[in-house]
């Protein structure tokens, strides 16, 4: 087979996949094969073949042949993961984190709308896990992203709420590095909310206290926070009776 013959079988191979011939592609594909072994657009077009054929060991395959081949192009790395996407198995989603962080690496300089949708479907595999210091590091990396692209103040606050739901209920099961990206997240979230005052504003105020309060070293913090708040919302009780309950519970007189 001549180079244009085998230009010409990737063709037919690619046409055959446009009208959903998938037995007709993989045979052009595995005649390309015998003449050319590592031929990269081959195994792709085999596995993207193979998934539709709801073959996924061989899909697989070709995928992972495809980029160990070329490893810095994109094709098989974005086959794979609709292959994973697709699979519940444990191997698989541990898989699919590898996988995502290479697209990650190629989209980062090529792509940051891409870029930005793959970091989120990472951090939502981590969140799965419970592995919350990569959910915390991985988000900050989306806003550190989405800072840079010019993002307004609106989106930005809508970023640090969403760290902060994605980290707020695991409090117990945190080590310290996760726990202060959640109190930045807070403290993030609290000065960019718009407008100020308002009740969207007094609640994550409120909630920013709670968690504050969960953390016995963090009291200078805590006091602060509620100093705050109180001169924003002096009609609400709450962060006063916060401080109360603290001072009841040290008994040490020299927090106030």
């Amino acid at each position: 087979m001549s180079n244009k013959e085998v230009k010409a079988a990737l063709k037919s191979a690619r046409d055959a996949i446009r009208n959903k011939e998938y037995k007709e592609a993989l045979k052009h594909c595995k005649a390309v094969l015998k003449q050319e072994k590592n031929n990269y657009n081959a195994w792709v077009f085999i596995g993207l073949a193979a998934a539709e054929l709801e073959q996924p060991d061989q899909a697989k395959g070709a995928y992972k042949k495809a980029a160990e081949l070329e490893p810095g192009q994109l094709l098989a790395w974005q086959g794979l993961a609709n292959l994973y996407e697709k699979t519940n198995h444990a191997d698989a989603r541990e898989d699919l984190v590898n996988v995502y962080q290479k697209l990650l690496e190629l989209y980062e300089s090529t792509d940051k709308q891409k870029w930005c949708e793959v970091c989120k479907k990472l951090v939502e595999l981590y969140y799965q896990e419970k592995k919350f210091l990569q959910v915390a590091r991985s988000w900050h990396r989306l806003i550190k992203t989405r800072q840079e692209e010019g993002a307004d103040n609106n989106e930005l606050h809508q970023l640090w709420q969403r760290l902060v739901q994605l980290l707020a209920e695991c409090v117990h099961l945190q080590d310290n590095e996760t726990q202060q990206l959640l109190l930045g997240a807070f403290e993030q979230a609290v000065s960019s909310s718009d407008p100020i005052p308002s009740e969207d504003h007094q609640k994550l105020y409120r909630e920013f206290i709670q968690c504050l309060s969960k953390f016995p070293h963090e009291f200078p913090r805590l006091k602060k926070a509620c100093e705050d708040m109180m001169v924003l919302y002096p009609s609400v009780s709450y962060p006063l009776e916060v401080l109360c309950l603290h001072f009841i519970q040290s008994g040490n007189p020299d927090d106030f």
